[in-house]
């Protein structure tokens, strides 16, 4: 009885030490309150930070409307419909404007915007760029524009994203996809957005 009362104990005691570090861990990178771990995913930061398009800074508002297309765009047919392409970025005709969205999952392209990522899920490969996700398809030769896989980490979200409060945490919503804000040692801000189902 008096082994399983100090076993007890020194698991009590452990517990005690290991809570407070992981959340000064927590407090070091600027988000309070705790962590959550979600379908064997990376640990959610409970309040996020705003600011997940920083690294799209310069790029037009995902929805905004622009009265003018970019230089050097190139016109795509996509159905009956067309889209504008430039630098990664889609648009398409409304009214007197253009706006910047996502093209249809399905439409491929032959080369990948500069300064796309890769992103590994086990033994599939995906390519990311501005809120849109590819993959390669061999028979065809090129990359497809694919729904947002589950565990997907990528380093930014364009700006457009609304933020969502579920069950007290925080989430970035875009296009119709849940992100979590996660510690991601790989980028060299150390956080990434990562595709989850709240």
């Amino acid at each position: 009885m008096k082994q399983v009362v100090k076993i007890l104990i020194v698991l009590l005691i452990g517990s005690m030490t290991i809570i407070p570090f992981g959340n000064a861990q927590n407090r070091g990178r600027g988000h309070q309150g705790n962590a959550i771990v979600s379908n064997g995913m990376r640990t959610a930061h409970r309040n996020v930070n705003r600011n997940a398009h920083a690294n799209y800074n310069t790029l037009p508002r995902w929805g905004a409307p622009i009265s003018r297309k970019p230089s050097s765009t190139v016109k795509i047919r996509v159905g009956n419909s067309s889209l504008f392409y430039n630098k990664g970025i889609y648009y398409t005709r409304q009214h007197r404007n253009y706006v910047v969205e996502r093209p249809v999952r399905g439409f491929r392209i032959s080369v990948l915007p500069a300064g796309f990522r890769t992103i590994l899920l086990g033994d599939l490969c995906f390519y990311y760029y501005f809120g849109t996700f590819y993959e390669w398809v061999p028979e065809y030769r090129e990359y497809e524009v694919v729904a947002p896989p589950l565990g997907a980490i990528v380093d930014a979200l364009p700006e457009g994203y609304e933020i969502r409060n579920i069950n007290g945490y925080e989430y970035y919503y875009f296009d119709g996809t849940y992100y979590a804000e996660v510690n991601a040692p790989e980028f060299p801000d150390g956080v990434g957005y990562q595709v989850v189902q709240p």
